[in-house]
Formats: C-alpha cells, structure tokens, sequence
C-alpha cells in the first residue's frame, strides 16, 4: 500500500476548469454583443436627431450633447471588438483587418449628420485602434 494518497478531487477540478473557462467566454461575447447592439440603437436615435435630448442652444448643453453622442459611439466600437475579438479567439482565428475596418466605418457612418460629432468620433476611434495595436504588439 502506498504512503502517498492521491488526490482525486485536484484532478477533477483540472478537467472542469476548460469547460467552465469556454462558457464564460462564450458568455462574455454574447453579453458584449448585447451591450454593442444596445449601443449601436441608441446612437442611432440620438445621432438620427429621433429622440432629442437637449433643445436649448446654451454652450454647456451642446457640450454635453456632442460628448454623449462621440462617447456612446466610441462604447459600440469598444463592445463590438471585445465580442468580436472573444469569438475569434474561441475560434483560434486572428482579427481580420476588414473586420476592424468594417467596425471603424460602422463607427464614423453613425456621426455623420453632425461634423464635430464626427470629428471627435474620428479622433476618439483612431486612438482606440492604435491603443489596441500597441498593447497587442507588447
């Protein structure tokens, strides 16, 4: 008889750590995908000038407008990367270039009808992206 017992209750937490580990990926892309669809319709009712939030033309009001519009914009791009970019992972697939791209111009269409809401969509989409190159270099 052995003076070493084994350990049966380590192994068998080993064999399920992978299965839990996919399904909460796989929830982390669905539930980011939810929060870029969320996203995506409410920058479409409020950069589609549907819903109007503030009517006035005090300065402080548009500023708050523009901000909210760029940065609900810019939450859609970061949500709908973070579920794309799980997927692919889960799929042992890199990130295509057309995939960021077509994300970018998803991005820039939805501030079109206004110029600083799209100069600041712009700007704000084009640090995130080599913000994510940079971290992805390192």
């Amino acid at each position: 008889m052995s003076k070493i017992r084994k350990d049966t209750a380590k192994s068998e937490s080993i064999k399920r750590k992978p299965k839990f580990t996919a399904k909460a990926a796989y929830r982390s892309v669905i539930l980011s995908g939810i929060l870029g669809g969320l996203f995506l319709a409410l920058s479409i009712i409020l950069n589609g000038e549907i819903i109007i939030i503030f009517t006035g033309d005090d300065l402080l009001w548009v500023s708050i407008d523009t901000v909210l519009k760029v940065l609900i914009i810019l939450f859609f791009f970061l949500f709908m990367m973070i579920s794309i970019g799980n997927y692919k992972e889960l799929t042992g697939k890199p990130i295509d270039l057309k995939i960021i791209l077509l994300i970018f111009f998803l991005s820039l269409i939805q501030s079109f009808k206004n110029s600083i809401v799209f100069s600041f969509t712009l700007i704000g989409l084009l640090v995130i992206v080599i913000y994510l190159y940079i971290v992805q270099e390192s």
